[in-house]
């Protein structure tokens, strides 16, 4: 016989027994909801991850889109996902531009459309035309889907999402994925793929404005080049007009350019500002047009009225050239090119750092240029008349670093001027 107090207590057993079992359920349905969870989570941590890199890492659009459908296929593991662009042509068709997964051959071969049509009543033609997330939780039996549903069926598909790609408040398409489950895409999903989606259009515009960027840098670069063939043209102008005058220096500013160039390059200078040099040298001499051509060719030493006018050069070739809108100080160097660094050059008589450092090369150049060929009033003393002569001033009339460069390139033989220069004596060995 079972007393009232070992029934109570049986009770109470029991209801402790069912409340342990509850609990456990509860714990294990908690669990279960937490795997699925984190089971998403990683999900669109895959899928985004590998959109982002394939973002980083791709120069074109429809490579970029091919990753993306891959990566969506892959890693979220769906049977297929496209992408399709809405054609602004009067059919309003959808063109599809990147495909993945398990029968890319079926979208090549449905016709699909963006407008109120039997052919824009499925889920791409829905979320193009809505901006929002369209979708048939069963291809069997979705009366939109009819179009495509043989198709589809044979191929597997049970469901299918379209999600709109939305760049710079513009619907340009639409991100289709396939599944073979009809309860794929619930609202967690239609979340996490919606926030694919969003990235995805991010990224067609990063894509885009990066290619736009590269295209105008290659209009730049074009029109550069037609600019410096242009200027080259100029520049070759300019100095012929002056050795015309002066039969005497013939090639002497080309040759100037060169060897400008060349110490320029050793000094460790960016390719831009060699390009400046070499141009300020190839025109240095530009004022000498407004010098007298009987100056210019006496056959004796200058008398000090007539240097003075010969001084003026520097001035008038800086007067010419200013209003060129060069992407160098070139008429600043040619102003600049007869300074000596103790300040005992002209016209300024400028001192030191207050030289321009495309005028320092250019007064070196010039001095070992023009000892190296003959003048009217003088034979040429020689390259190594001209090296001792740059070496014993360098500190005083000339930069030191520049002078040393100029004297390293051609001891070192990495410079000499062209053989077939007028007036050129062969190197001293």
């Amino acid at each position: 016989m079972i007393t009232m107090d070992q029934h109570d207590n049986q009770c109470k057993g029991l209801e402790e027994r069912h409340g342990r079992y509850e609990n456990g359920c509860d714990d294990r349905c908690d669990v279960c909801c937490l795997k699925g969870h984190l089971s998403k989570v990683t999900r669109a941590f895959k899928m985004l991850s590998g959109y982002t890199q394939a973002v980083q890492r791709t120069t074109d659009e429809t490579t970029l889109l091919d990753e993306a459908c891959k990566t969506i296929v892959d890693a979220g593991g769906y049977m297929m996902a496209w992408v399709g662009y809405a054609a602004c042509d009067s059919e309003k068709s959808v063109k599809p531009v990147a495909a993945a997964g398990t029968g890319i051959d079926y979208v090549a071969e449905i016709r699909l459309s963006w407008g109120d049509n039997p052919l824009g009543q499925g889920p791409t033609g829905a979320a193009i035309r809505t901006g929002k997330p369209a979708v048939s939780r069963d291809i069997r039996t979705c009366p939109f889907f009819w179009p495509w549903k043989e198709a589809a069926v044979k191929l597997g598909y049970v469901s299918a999402i379209a999600l709109p790609l939305i760049c710079d408040d513009t619907i340009i398409g639409a991100l289709n994925v396939y599944s073979d489950d009809p309860e794929a895409f619930d609202d967690d999903e239609i979340d996490l793929l919606s926030e694919i989606a969003s990235v995805m259009s991010f990224g067609i515009v990063a894509i885009r404005m990066r290619t736009e960027r590269w295209r105008a840098q290659e209009e730049v670069l074009r029109s550069w080049r037609i600019l410096r063939v242009t200027l080259d043209g100029i520049v070759r102008a300019m100095a012929a007009v002056t050795e015309l005058r002066d039969p005497y220096t013939a090639g002497h500013q080309d040759r100037v350019g060169l060897l400008a160039q060349a110490i320029a390059s050793e000094l460790g200078l960016s390719s831009h500002v060699v390009e400046g040099v070499s141009i300020a040298g190839r025109v240095h001499d530009l004022g000498k047009v407004y010098v007298p051509i009987q100056i210019l060719s006496k056959p004796s030493l200058l008398t000090p009225v007539e240097y003075s006018l010969v001084k003026v050069h520097s001035e008038a070739g800086y007067e010419v050239l200013k209003n060129i809108e060069f992407p160098w100080p070139v008429s600043k160097a040619v102003l600049q090119h007869h300074e000596r660094m103790d300040g005992s050059g002209y016209p300024q008589g400028l001192t030191g750092s207050d030289i321009l450092p495309e005028a320092r090369i250019i007064a070196v150049a010039d001095t070992v240029e023009a000892m190296s060929n003959d003048r009217p009033y003088r034979p040429a003393p020689g390259i190594e008349a001209a090296l001792d002569e740059i070496s014993t001033k360098a500190g005083r009339a000339y930069d030191p670093d520049v002078a040393q460069a100029c004297v390293r390139l051609f001891k070192e033989g990495r410079f000499r001027f062209p053989p077939d220069a007028p007036g050129i004596r062969p190197r001293s060995t």
